[in-house]
C-alpha cells in the first residue's frame, strides 16, 4: 500500500504541527480537579486523542491517495477435444469403449486438480463435452482447432489433448493449421490401425447440373479389401427404375480398386436421383458403404452472360471467376471496341466502365443496349465518363462529379426486398476493403431498390453502391464502384475461400437474369439437395397487390416425404418474409405445399427437395496414428495410447511452459473514501469528550 499526494511530503509536518498546536492550546495551560498524579496523566492522554484526531483530520486536507496491489493468478486453461465420429463407432480398437470412457474421467479429474479444464466434442463441428455416442458423419479436425482458439485465445492456453482416430473428412489437415503449432498437442490415439475386411463404393463422380436432352456419364469406383476370389454385382439405376449397369465384379487382388461408367440420359427437368449399389461379400465388416445416391439436377438451358468493356481490369476476371463456378451461366467478355457478335442472344450484359471516353465511337450501340429488353449491370470504374453515363440511364444521376474518386465501404439495407444473402457472407462483407466510387452527389430514381450504400469513412451516406430498378419488366442495376478483385483476394486471406464476394456478384446476375415472377405466394429451400446431417431450410415470400412483400398473415406448409411420411410447420416471420427451420429429415425426397390465406385469397405454392445420406465416415476406418504423432511432435506436445493416457496429466506438470500467469492490478482510492478512518476520528473525539465529561471537564 503506497499513499500518494499533489502536495510536497514536507506539508505531511504541517499536519502534525496543525495536532499539536490545537492539543497545546486546549490542554497545555488548562487546569483540571485532578489529583496531581491524575491531573498529569489525564491531561497527556487527552492531549494525544486530540492531537490524533486533528492531525488525521488535516491529512485528509492534503487530498491523499492510497495505492493498492493486488496479485492474481490465472491457471492454465487445458483444452480436451473428444472425437465423436462414427468411424470411432464402427472400430473403436482393441481397447474397449466402456474401458476408455473410464479412463477418460480420470484423466480429467486429474487434470482438474491442478488447471482448469474445458471439454469439447467435435464431429463436423465443436460441441459442449458429452460423454460421446460416436454419431458423428463428418470430422474436421482443423475446424475444431480452430474454433477452440476463437474461443479461448485471449485465455492463458496450457495445451491441447486431442482424442482421435486421426481420421479427417473435411477441412485441411491439421498438420498445417497455424494455431496447432503455437500449443502443445498432447493426443490420445483412437480406433484401429488395420484394414478391415470389406467392400465399399469409394467414389461417385457426375456431373451436379446437365441439360435436358443430354448424356452423361456416371463413374463409379469400388474398393475391397481381404476380399479375394469372392465375385459381387454392381447395379445403377435410374430414376424411373431402368438399371442402367448391370456388372459382375470378381475380386482378384488382396487389395482391389475397380471402376466403370454408367450413361445416363437428362429426360426431364429438376432433380434426378440415380441409386447405385454393390451385393454385400460374405465377412464384410461394413455394409453401410455398399450403397450411394447419386443427385443430378436437370435444366433447360444455360443463361448467357456478356461482359463488355473499354479496358482490360482485373474486376472483369473477378467477375468470369464467380459466374464460371455456376454452371447455369455461360460467360462471354469483350473489348467493346472488338465486339462484333449479336448482343441480343445474351441473358445479361455487363457494361464495366462504360460507357467511356475511349469507347466514343460506340455511345450509340451502349445507349441501344441499356435501351433494349435486355437485363443490364452497369459497373462504374475510373473510365466511365459520368456525363454520358448519366444520359443513357434515368435510374441513377451523379452530378458535380470530378476525377478523383472516394473510397467507399459497403452499408447493407435490412430493406432491400429484390434478393436475400446468406447472413455469413453479410458479416464478411463487413470486413472487406472499401471500392472506389465516383465523387460526386448521387439522386436515385424513386423506384430504385438500393441495395447497398456507401459509407465514407465513418459517416454512413445516402449514396447508392449497388442498386436496381425495373421498369415494365426491364431489370437494371448499377455496381456504383472498381475494386471486387480486391474483395475476393482479402476474403480469401481470411477466411481461405471466395464464397461471400461470389455470392453476391451471382445473386446480383441471378436477379437480373431471372424472368419476372407474377406468382403472390412463393416457397423454396436455399438448395436442392441437402445431406442427411443438415438442417432444412424452407423459405416463403408473400406479395400483396403491388408486389410488395407482406408477412402480416400466418403461413404454414407440409412437408412430406416419398415413404408418405408428414411433417406440419408454422412458419417463423422475418423483417418481410418467412422461414422454416424443419431440422433434420431422414434421407430421401420430399415435396413441401405451403399456404397462406391473405385478404379472403387462398395463396398455396409448392417445393420439392431430397435428402442425401453421409456415409463419408464409413469410407475409411482405418486410423491415422501417424498423423496425431506427428501434429504431437510439431507442436512440442506427445503422442499416447488408451492404456497410458492416464500420465498425460504428470507429463503436463513437466512442461515448463506450461505455468500460470500472474496479474498485478492496482487501484487508487482517496484517503477519505476509506470509511473506517472517519470512524477513528470519531471514535477519537467521542473518547475525549467522554474522559472529560467523565472528569467533570467540559
Amino acid at each position: 500500500m503506497t499513499f500518494i499526494t499533489e502536495y510536497p511530503w514536507w506539508f505531511l509536518l504541517f499536519c502534525v504541527a496543525t495536532g499539536i498546536l490545537f492539543a497545546y492550546i486546549l490542554y497545555g495551560r488548562k487546569k483540571f480537579i485532578f489529583t496531581e498524579n491524575e491531573s498529569k496523566w489525564w491531561k497527556y492522554g487527552l492531549a494525544f486523542l486530540r492531537f490524533l484526531s486533528t492531525s488525521l483530520i488535516a491529512f485528509l486536507l492534503l487530498s491523499l491517495l492510497i495505492k493498492t496491489k493486488k496479485t492474481e493468478e490465472e491457471k492454465p486453461v487445458i483444452l480436451l477435444l473428444q472425437d465423436n465420429s462414427s468411424s470411432l463407432n464402427v472400430s473403436f480398437g482393441n481397447f474397449s469403449k466402456e474401458k476408455y470412457a473410464v479412463q477418460l474421467t480420470s484423466l480429467q479429474e486429474k487434470i482438474k486438480d491442478k488447471y482448469e479444464l474445458i471439454s469439447y466434442n467435435f464431429g463436423d463441428e465443436l460441441t459442449d463435452f458429452s460423454e460421446p455416442n460416436y454419431s458423428e458423419k463428418e470430422t474436421d479436425i482443423s475446424n475444431a482447432i480452430d474454433e477452440l482458439i476463437t474461443r479461448h485465445g485471449s485465455q492463458n492456453i496450457g495445451a491441447v489433448i486431442l482424442a482421435s482416430d486421426g481420421i479427417f473428412n473435411k477441412g485441411n489437415s491439421p498438420l498445417y493449421n497455424r494455431n496447432a503449432l503455437t500449443i502443445p498437442f498432447y493426443t490420445i490415439a483412437l480406433g484401429d490401425t488395420t484394414i478391415k475386411k470389406d467392400a465399399l463404393i469409394k467414389s461417385v463422380r457426375y456431373p451436379e447440373i446437365v441439360y435436358l436432352g443430354d448424356q452423361f456419364n456416371i463413374n463409379v469406383q469400388i474398393e475391397a479389401n481381404h476380399l479375394q476370389g469372392q465375385t459381387s454385382v454392381l447395379e445403377v439405376i435410374s430414376p424411373d427404375g431402368k438399371v442402367l449397369l448391370n456388372k459382375v465384379v470378381t475380386i482378384t487382388e488382396d487389395r482391389f480398386i475397380f471402376q466403370t461408367d454408367a450413361v445416363g440420359d437428362a429426360i426431364k427437368p429438376g432433380i434426378l436421383q440415380y441409386r447405385i449399389r454393390l451385393k454385400a461379400l460374405s465377412g464384410e465388416t461394413i455394409i453401410e458403404n455398399n450403397a450411394d445416391i447419386a443427385y443430378v439436377e436437370v435444366i433447360d438451358g444455360r443463361k448467357k452472360v456478356l461482359m463488355l468493356y473499354d479496358a482490360p481490369h482485373p474486376d472483369v476476371k473477378a467477375f468470369r471467376n464467380a459466374i464460371e463456378q455456376n454452371k447455369n451461366y455461360q460467360f462471354e467478355e469483350a473489348d467493346i471496341k472488338n465486339y462484333s457478335g449479336n448482343y441480343k442472344e445474351a441473358d445479361l450484359i455487363i457494361l464495366h466502365g462504360l460507357p467511356s471516353a475511349g469507347a466514343m465511337t460506340k455511345l450509340n450501340s451502349i445507349q441501344e443496349i441499356v435501351s433494349s429488353n435486355t437485363p443490364v449491370l452497369l459497373v462504374l470504374s475510373a473510365n466511365t465518363n459520368i456525363g454520358q453515363f448519366n444520359t443513357i440511364q434515368k435510374i441513377l444521376q451523379i452530378s458535380g462529379s470530378s476525377l478523383n474518386g472516394n473510397d467507399v465501404f459497403p452499408i447493407y439495407q435490412s430493406s432491400f426486398s429484390k434478393f436475400t444473402m446468406s447472413e455469413a457472407a453479410l458479416k464478411t462483407i463487413q470486413t472487406l476493403p472499401p471500392l472506389l466510387a465516383p465523387f460526386g452527389r448521387y439522386q436515385a430514381a424513386a423506384t430504385a431498390d438500393i441495395f447497398y450504400r456507401q459509407q465514407i469513412g465513418n459517416i454512413q451516406t445516402d449514396n447508392p453502391l449497388i442498386i436496381f430498378n425495373e421498369v415494365n419488366g426491364h431489370k437494371t442495376g448499377i455496381i456504383c464502384g472498381e475494386g471486387l478483385w480486391r474483395w475476393r483476394l482479402n476474403e480469401f486471406a481470411q477466411t481461405k475461400n471466395f464464397e461471400a464476394t461470389d455470392e453476391i456478384i451471382n445473386k446480383c446476375v441471378q436477379y437480373l437474369t431471372v424472368k419476372g415472377d407474377k406468382r403472390r405466394f412463393r416457397v423454396h429451400t436455399p438448395k436442392n439437395v441437402f445431406n442427411a446431417n443438415e438442417a432444412i431450410q424452407i423459405d416463403a415470400e408473400l406479395y400483396n397487390e403491388s408486389y410488395e412483400l407482406v408477412n402480416e398473415v400466418d403461413a404454414t406448409a407440409v412437408v412430406k416425404g416419398d415413404n408418405g411420411k408428414e411433417y406440419t410447420y408454422t412458419f417463423d416471420k422475418t423483417i418481410n418474409a418467412y422461414t422454416i427451420n424443419a431440422g433434420i429429415l431422414p434421407v430421401g425426397n420430399y415435396s413441401i405445399l405451403a399456404k397462406a390465406n391473405y385478404k379472403g385469397n387462398a395463396n398455396s405454392a409448392n417445393s420439392n427437395f431430397s435428402v442425401r445420406p453421409v456415409i463419408i465416415e464409413t469410407l475409411n476406418t482405418q486410423a491415422n496414428h501417424q498423423l496425431l504423432t506427428i501434429l504431437a511432435n510439431q507442436s512440442g506436445g506427445k503422442s499416447y495410447n488408451p492404456s497410458t493416457m492416464l500420465s498425460i496429466a504428470e507429463d503436463i506438470d513437466k512442461n515448463a511452459t506450461i505455468k500460470s500467469i500472474l496479474y498485478d492490478t492496482f487501484t487508487t482510492r482517496p484517503l477519505i473514501d476509506m470509511k473506517w478512518l472517519f470512524f477513528i476520528i470519531l471514535l477519537l473525539l467521542i473518547s475525549e469528550w467522554f474522559i472529560r465529561k467523565f472528569n467533570g471537564n467540559i
